[in-house]
């Protein structure tokens, strides 16, 4: 079985997933150790893995993660592709969130967020993700008072992608309830598709 090892520690957001995404296409078959030191990148990498048909697992030792991927004959033809994952169907809406409130009133920015999303149930159109980064990313963790209808909306269909590299640096990414956690690879993917990016 053909192995690589890919050293993406230090590096920053998406760098390590683009590393294992390019070892992956580089092999018909084998084993793939990715090394990185952050829980987002992990996380990320284990996520790219799977959407490829691969398994992957991971095991943390002197502060950094070794994900090991297993890629079989065949399994990237038999999975999505990364960019299947990140590309969005036609006419979809993308709802850009980067504060935790709308506009410079923080009391009254957070009736709108919730007058917004709770409208947003209402709408005819289905086809819609909320991306949540910089301190959007509050929204959709313990205690806030956005996630009611974040769940509703998610239970609508809406996909919820939240920042990783954002909920680190507010030391939170424990706290999310909601949504998943993503990469500015599979963000950029989703707003690069998308028909109409609205950023409230």
């Amino acid at each position: 079985m053909k192995k690589k090892r890919v050293d993406a520690r230090g590096l920053a957001c998406p760098q390590p997933v683009v590393l294992a995404k390019k070892a992956l296409e580089d092999i018909p078959e084998g084993e793939i150790l990715v090394l990185v030191d952050t829980e987002n990148s992990r996380d990320n990498v284990v996520r790219l893995a799977e959407s490829q048909g691969c398994t992957a697992t991971s095991t943390e030792a002197a502060g950094s993660f070794t994900v090991a991927i297993v890629k079989k004959a065949g399994a990237a033809q038999q999975a999505a592709t990364f960019e299947t994952t990140c590309s969005v169907p036609e006419g979809e809406i993308v709802y850009l969130f980067d504060a935790d409130h709308i506009g410079s009133n923080r009391e009254l920015g957070k009736v709108l967020v919730n007058g917004f999303l709770n409208a947003a149930l209402s709408l005819p159109h289905k086809k819609c993700s909320i991306i949540l980064i910089s301190n959007g990313v509050k929204l959709a963790v313990t205690g806030s008072y956005a996630l009611e209808v974040l769940n509703k909306l998610k239970d609508y269909g809406f996909s919820i992608l939240i920042c990783g590299t954002c909920l680190d640096f507010f030391k939170i990414r424990d706290k999310v309830q909601v949504g998943t956690i993503s990469n500015a690879l599979e963000i950029m993917g989703r707003m690069t598709g998308a028909s109409k990016v609205i950023k409230l």
